[in-house]
C-alpha cells in the first residue's frame, strides 16, 4: 500500500538507515562487475561510478527498519540510487561485446519508463520507438551482484497490445513465491491493476502514461498470486497468474484491419529446460484470434 506522496530526504532518515544507504551507494558505484549468468541466459549487468542528480519525487514504500522502497514513473521521478540503477542497466548497452547476439538499438536514460526498487533488487524498463529494455538487478554489500536483460524490438507491435495489460519484466524473492517486482504497459481502458497475493491479501500497482510499475513489500505473494486488472468502472476485465512464464502466449492477436500483430508463441517446457531434451511444443488453441488493444502512451 503507498503510505505517502513524497519521500525522505536521506538526511532525514534514522542514523542506521542512512548508513545502509551509504553503503548501498558505495558498493553500486565501485562494487565488482557482475560475473554471474542465470539459468535462464540472461545477462549479467556491469556496475557504473557516476550519480545523477534528480527530483526526488518517487512513490515510496518504508516499513520501520528498512530503507526507502521506491517506484519512478519515469526519468523526472529518479531518487538519486534509482539513477544509478538506471545507468547501470544501460552501462554497455548496445555496443558492448555482451550484446553482440541480441537486438541493438540506441536507448537512453530519458526513454526510463518505470523504476523500482525493494530492499537489495530493483529493476527498470526503458521504451523506445524500436522496442524495449528491461533489466533487473540485486545488489547487497558484501555479495556479487547479479541481474538480466529482457530486450525485443517491437517488430509492429509498439502501437498494440495483446489484451489489456502486457507484462514485460517480472521477478521475485523467490522461483514462485516472496517478494515480486513487475513493469509493463497497459491499455487506456485500465483504471486499476493489482496483485492478488493469493492468500486474501492485495498490492495496487501504479499507473502512468499507459505504463505500470508494482512491487511489494511484504514476502507473502503465494504461486497462486494473480494479476488483475480492471476498467474504470470497476468491471473486472483482465486476470493472469503472476508466475506464468513470459514467453509463454497462447492465444494470437490482431489489429482492426486483420493483421496479426501477436501470433501463438509458446515457452520451452519445464522438463525439456532442465533435461537438455528438444521440447515439444503444446498445440495451439482453437478459434480466432482475438483484438488486440491500442496503445498511447
Amino acid at each position: 500500500m503507498i503510505t505517502k506522496l513524497d519521500p525522505p530526504a536521506e538526511r532525514d532518515l534514522p542514523a542506521a538507515g542512512a548508513a545502509r544507504m551509504r553503503v548501498r551507494l558505495r558498493f553500486e558505484m565501485h562494487g565488482p562487475a557482475l560475473a554471474r549468468r542465470r539459468r535462464t541466459g540472461r545477462l549479467a549487468l556491469a556496475g557504473v561510478a557516476t550519480l545523477a542528480a534528480a527530483a526526488a519525487v518517487a512513490t515510496p514504500l518504508i516499513r520501520d527498519g528498512d530503507p526507502p522502497t521506491t517506484i519512478a514513473m519515469g526519468p523526472g521521478e529518479l531518487t538519486s540510487s534509482l539513477t544509478a540503477t538506471a545507468k547501470a542497466c544501460l552501462h554497455g548497452y548496445p555496443d558492448g561485446p555482451m550484446f553482440e547476439q541480441g537486438p541493438r538499438f540506441p536507448v537512453t536514460v530519458g526513454d526510463l519508463s518505470v523504476a523500482v526498487q525493494h530492499r537489495g533488487r530493483t529493476g527498470a524498463l526503458f521504451l523506445t520507438d524500436q522496442g524495449y529494455v528491461a533489466c533487473s538487478r540485486e545488489a547487497e554489500p558484501g555479495r556479487e551482484d547479479s541481474g538480466g536483460f529482457s530486450i525485443e524490438l517491437w517488430n509492429g507491435t509498439r502501437d498494440w497490445l495483446p489484451g489489456p495489460v502486457q507484462v514485460l519484466s517480472r521477478s521475485s524473492s523467490e522461483a514462485e513465491s516472496g517478494w515480486v517486482i513487475a513493469a509493463g504497459r497497459i491499455s487506456a481502458r485500465v483504471g486499476r491493476l493489482t496483485l492478488e497475493h493469493g492468500n486474501g491479501t492485495t498490492t495496487a500497482a501504479r499507473l502512468s502514461d499507459g505504463t505500470f510499475g508494482l512491487l511489494t513489500r511484504t514476502d507473502d505473494v503465494q504461486s497462486a498470486a494473480e494479476l488483475v486488472a480492471y476498467e474504470k468502472g470497476g468491471r473486472e476485465v483482465w486476470r493472469e497468474r503472476f508466475f506464468k512464464p513470459l514467453l509463454g502466449r497462447d492465444q494470437c492477436y490482431t489489429a482492426p484491419d486483420g493483421r496479426v500483430v501477436y501470433e501463438n508463441r509458446w515457452h520451452e517446457g519445464k522438463d525439456a529446460q532442465h533435461s537438455g531434451e528438444p521440447d515439444t511444443p503444446e498445440p495451439a488453441p482453437e478459434g480466432p484470434c482475438r483484438p488486440a488493444e491500442a496503445w498511447q502512451p
